[in-house]
């Protein structure tokens, strides 16, 4: 498949994805790509941005529309949903196979990993549009605000998930111990997960009373380095300000935070935190390679999780990289056993993400190979939602919108 071909397919991916019209519920203009029309017919926090960030190819002018109608659904207090229900005769069927956290019935009350800052920077960079920052930085100013005000209790720099979803890895089994699960299938997930989910009932719309009850109390690698990458975003695009120096100082003290508190020497990995305790999770997952993304991680950092982990062929490097868990562990599912995800296969997202990682740090050969094999597994089953690592199967929901981040490789 050539480049015109790939741009082709992605195109009409993005187009047949694309909701527009006005919200019943508040006369909102909307305009944005979702997932799949099938699995995911709503607008999703950070599926939004990878699309703004694949429209770029395309369609520029989406792209902001996009960002734009994402950040509408901002509340008052900065927070910004994870899902957001323009389209709320879709709901009930949706409700009906899904678990959703809800103060309010149009939005989710749970968050995604915080890469708005980004996006919006690199729809910037792309078009020069002025008014569309200014439009954009209140927005982001109290959104990342709202995050460290809420979710770092313990004000170490670090930021917590109340559940798996807000890390987007949902099912991985990171998390196995801390939802005390039992019957590993995705039946065990979500029966493990509605127990949270009851237990949050009564304190839904107050992030510090779930966070204290220590439930689910997950500081995430994955998601704290992404919280980095978009604090630095926010820098560029505030410019010289105090504000800007304020982000500045919280990005340098979550990354400090991150190296001390979640590498770990021995194993030549990142570990997520568990509960107030903050207790190690030794579980390696990609997330253990996330911290990547950042341009100034200590190089004999970056070279023993890419030489021990990414680049080895008994833990990442499968014929068709990277894996969402490495092939070494026990609990490793290459395949797609009825929807337990991010348990084995490979993610376009997490690949565009140390795609890029491994070109800023000077591994070329390496970025290259991850960018071929992606497109590799788009050639051999389209924009599927993630792919069998050994044989590029296409696995999940059907005309994936993130997956046209190939785009951007």
């Amino acid at each position: 498949m050539d480049l015109e071909a790939l741009e082709k397919g992605a195109r009409q991916i993005l187009l047949t994805n694309l909701r527009q019209g006005v919200a019943e519920w508040n006369g909102q203009e909307y305009s944005f790509v979702c997932p799949s029309l099938t699995g995911y017919p709503f607008q999703w926090f950070w599926d939004s941005c990878f699309h703004a960030i694949a429209l770029l190819h395309l369609d520029p002018e989406q792209a902001k529309a996009e960002l734009r109608t994402l950040m509408s659904g901002a509340l008052p207090n900065g927070f910004m949903p994870h899902i957001i229900f323009w389209e709320m005769e879709k709901q009930r069927d949706f409700l009906s196979r899904n678990i959703v956290g809800q103060t309010d019935p149009h939005y989710s009350s749970t968050m995604q990993p915080p890469i708005i800052a980004y996006a919006v920077e690199r729809v910037y960079q792309a078009t020069g549009d002025e008014e569309f920052k200014a439009m954009a930085l209140p927005v982001l100013v109290n959104f990342y605000r709202w995050l460290r005000d809420t979710r770092d209790p313990d004000n170490d720099g670090l930021i917590a998930v109340i559940q798996p979803e807000e890390a987007g890895t949902d099912c991985s089994p990171k998390y196995d111990e801390a939802l005390g699960l039992g019957e590993l299938s995705n039946q065990g997930f979500v029966s493990a997960l509605r127990k949270i989910y009851q237990a949050y009932e009564p304190l839904r719309g107050d992030d510090q009373k779930i966070l204290s009850a220590d439930l689910f109390h997950f500081e995430d690698v994955l998601v704290n380095s992404i919280y980095v990458m978009g604090m630095r975003s926010l820098v560029r695009l505030l410019g010289d300000s105090t504000e800007s120096a304020e982000f500045n100082c919280e990005a340098k003290c979550t990354l400090d935070a991150l190296l001390e508190k979640c590498w770990d020497e021995e194993v030549g990995a990142f570990f997520d935190l568990s509960g107030i305790a903050e207790k190690p999770v030794r579980v390696v997952t990609i997330s253990s390679l996330m911290p990547l993304i950042l341009e100034d991680l200590p190089r004999p950092i970056v070279e023993r999780l890419v030489n021990d982990w990414l680049s080895s062929p008994d833990h990442f490097w499968t014929p068709y990289p990277l894996p969402s868990v490495p092939a070494s562990n026990p609990k490793f599912m290459p395949g797609n056993p009825h929807g337990f995800i991010w348990r084995g296969p490979s993610w376009i997202n997490t690949n565009w993400f140390l795609y890029h990682a491994l070109l800023n740090h000077g591994y070329k050969e390496l970025a290259d190979i991850i960018a071929t094999k992606s497109i590799e597994c788009v050639e051999k089953s389209g924009f599927r939602e993630y792919y069998n690592p050994y044989t590029a199967e296409g696995l999940g929901a059907k005309d994936f919108g993130w997956s046209t981040l190939i785009l951007d490789f």
